[in-house]
């Protein structure tokens, strides 16, 4: 008899968090493009959906295949990384972000994050933004979507583990 009130108790916990959470965004959708450079830069564009659905295309470098998955893959990832990375996105100001941010130099790797956000969509190019003032949230940005949609395995594989 005493499981049931904590089973009560503990279910208003929950249904009072998730009032107050704000509702999914079915319009969420993040992406980011690797490009090629001069050497063995991993090449390949992730999309993540609102549901989760992971789309990775791995593409080629000019030394070696840059990624262990080659072609187009499919997964799937949890809401709550999805909810991260939604969160980070929200954080980040991206929607005031100049358009671009582009180095003066040759044979880097370029990068384009796109991401929509309650039917907003933004894309940025970072090209060695940081030289030219580009914000630190952008890459952060980059990095947590390869994070939440876990393009670890598919970059770097079995070279990956130590």
């Amino acid at each position: 008899m005493r499981a049931i009130p904590a089973v009560v108790a503990s279910a208003a916990v929950l249904i009072a968090s998730t009032a107050s959470a704000e509702p999914p965004d079915p319009t969420f959708h993040a992406k980011l493009e690797r490009g090629m450079c001069l050497g063995a830069c991993p090449s390949y564009e992730v999309e993540i959906a609102a549901d989760g659905q992971v789309t990775f295309t791995g593409g080629r470098s000019y030394i070696e295949p840059s990624v262990v998955c080659q072609g187009q893959r499919q997964w799937q990832v949890s809401p709550a990384d999805v909810a991260a990375l939604e969160a980070l996105i929200d954080r980040s100001g991206v929607f005031g972000f100049k358009a671009e941010y582009r180095g003066d130099m040759t044979d880097m790797a370029q990068m384009v994050v796109t991401v929509t956000r309650h039917g907003r969509t933004k894309s940025v190019t970072d090209y060695i933004g940081r030289m030219v003032g580009m914000p630190a949230a952008v890459t952060e940005i980059e990095d947590a979507i390869d994070t939440a949609a876990k393009t670890r395995a598919c970059v770097v594989g079995d070279r990956g583990k130590r």
